[in-house]
């Protein structure tokens, strides 16, 4: 049993060890729920505003949008904050990237997390 094996086995493996004998990729990734989000706000900060005021109402399936859906996003409340984000963002896009990044809310029902057996990396 090598140094590497006998630090896995007593909980010593550090991101040193990792670094120098792999594994910095193993075990469970965990992505944020508003990852999406995030990326498709800095690619086009418009998109990030009209994606928080949807939230979880898409469809899974075609048309993945409802008459519902689009009353939603052209109530005057909600078509206000993305003619504001167009705004801020055609003035040299950071205004824009920076006012959607701050909007950006996460859906209380979905906050959580799930849970991993250490041994066989299976959930609980």
């Amino acid at each position: 049993m090598d140094s590497a094996e006998q630090d896995i086995i007593s909980g010593q493996y550090n991101l040193v060890s990792k670094i120098l004998y792999g594994g910095i990729c193993s075990g469970a990734i965990v992505i944020p729920t508003n990852f999406i989000k995030v990326i498709l706000t800095i690619i086009f900060p418009p998109l990030g505003t009209i994606l928080n005021i949807i939230g979880e109402e898409l469809l899974n399936g075609f048309p993945y949008i409802t008459w519902d859906l689009l009353v939603k996003i052209f109530e005057p409340d909600n078509f206000n904050k993305v003619i504001y984000t167009f705004a801020l963002t055609s003035l040299f896009y950071v205004p824009g990237l920076v006012y959607t990044l701050s909007q950006l809310t996460i859906d209380p029902k979905n906050v959580g997390y799930i849970a991993y057996d250490p041994e066989t990396g299976k959930p609980v």
